[in-house]
């Protein structure tokens, strides 16, 4: 059972607490732009799944039914805690892979981008992760049941949520055995001594055994973020750019042993003689100054507005596409992915921003005619769609009297 969905209203909840405490402590961790940028990352991902068909199911029902392969028993807890327990180790060397095979980067590197470190942070989540899999295959051999096997996997996900906190210092004897904040910490530092270390879901004994395990140290505070900063609020941009550069590698390689073997090898390695376009090993300064533009009152309050209203939108979607046809599911996905990505462009403060706004308002007119909704409904969209383009005029029109642009 995927269980994801029924804690997001939880993870919002303590995302604001986390936020309040933060402001009554004057520490506050939340910049908008990242934290919406992230949760636009964990959004994007969640939709991705309704209308692409996932390997992992399809792959489960086919090996049980040609093998003939016997179940453990549901009922028993042994088989809970075995498959919890053994699920996190083989989530270690999924995310461990993750980090050192250059393919499996691009996947996972979206996690990593936030230069902010909060709850947001860890919903910041890929759309593009197709080698896990892999990793379930050993359970579906020793017969764990997919209902099991799924539940445990999001249990163990849920977990990694409270772990994404500047708030929580070292908890003693727990550092040995769990994952904690402080060990998470050092896991998406840019520091020299943090890159590649604690990759642990719930249990860090996993990087004591294997080596990779890493203290946060007092006297080097941890700098977040990647070593090639991707200076972008784009969600699409964020979970494709890594396979872009890995393209352009593969293309200038010479050799073709070379271009063959450059997805599987370390992020960053280059044949002798080649630049490389992912450089994210090779980048020995951490940058300290965050990616920042500066947008205006206006255009903060707007794009906050039109997220919440484009998050509504997509848990709507998330609970009612079952009952939907695909084509609708489609145009659906394809607008809240548009929508997102006008509200990454406008808090980059793109000129183009507004255009493309205005383009997003006449692509929800359009996708209205797919739904037959109440009066009642149609009233609630038509007031958004006027007050959106009243807020829009009102922009503009105190922009031109001001004599700035509408980000200044």
């Amino acid at each position: 059972m995927d269980l994801i969905l029924y804690a997001i209203p939880a993870f919002f909840l303590l995302i604001v607490v986390e936020f309040t405490y933060g402001l009554l402590c004057a520490r506050n961790t939340y910049r908008l732009n990242d934290t919406i940028n992230s949760l636009s990352m964990g959004t994007l991902s969640r939709l991705q799944a309704l209308v692409v068909v996932g390997t992992s199911a399809g792959l489960y029902e086919f090996v049980a039914t040609t093998f003939g392969l016997s179940q453990l028993s549901e009922q028993s807890h042994w088989t809970w805690l075995s498959c919890f327990v053994l699920y996190d180790l083989a989530y270690y060397w999924k995310h461990r892979w993750g980090h050192e095979v250059a393919l499996f980067w691009a996947a996972h590197v979206a996690h990593h981008q936030s230069e902010d470190f909060n709850l947001g942070t860890a919903l910041r989540q890929t759309s593009t992760d197709f080698y896990s899999f892999i990793f379930y295959l050993p359970f579906f051999a020793a017969g764990y049941p997919g209902e099991v096997l799924f539940s445990v996997v999001s249990l163990n996900l849920i977990y990694q949520f409270w772990v994404h906190t500047e708030h929580i210092q070292k908890l003693g004897p727990l550092e040995w055995l769990l994952v904690t904040p402080s060990n998470h910490r050092v896991h998406h530092g840019r520091n020299e001594q943090y890159i590649d270390r604690n990759y642990g879901g719930v249990f860090i004994i996993w990087d004591r055994l294997f080596g990779t395990f890493q203290d946060e140290l007092t006297e080097e505070p941890v700098t977040f973020g990647l070593r090639k900063p991707l200076n972008s609020w784009n969600p699409l941009w964020a979970n494709g750019h890594v396979y872009w550069r890995l393209m352009l590698d593969c293309w200038h390689t010479p050799g073709l042993l070379n271009k063959l073997s450059l997805p599987f090898r370390r992020p960053g390695w280059r044949a002798p003689g080649h630049t490389s376009n992912c450089q994210s090993k090779q980048i020995h300064s951490v940058k300290v100054e965050k990616f920042n533009p500066h947008i205006n009152r206006f255009g903060r309050v707007y794009v906050f507005g039109q997220f919440l209203v484009t998050t509504g939108l997509a848990l709507y979607t998330m609970i009612n596409a079952p009952g939907w046809d695909y084509q609708k599911t489609v145009w659906m996905v394809a607008f809240l992915t548009y929508s997102l990505c006008t509200q990454g462009f406008w808090l980059e403060g793109r000129t183009s921003s507004v255009l493309l706004e205005l383009l997003r308002l006449g692509g929800a007119v359009a996708l209205l005619s797919l739904f037959q909704l109440t009066a009642g409904h149609q009233l609630i969209c038509s007031v958004y769609l006027i007050v959106s383009l009243a807020l829009l005029w009102v922009g503009i029109r105190n922009a031109r009297q001001s004599g700035t642009g509408i980000h200044a």
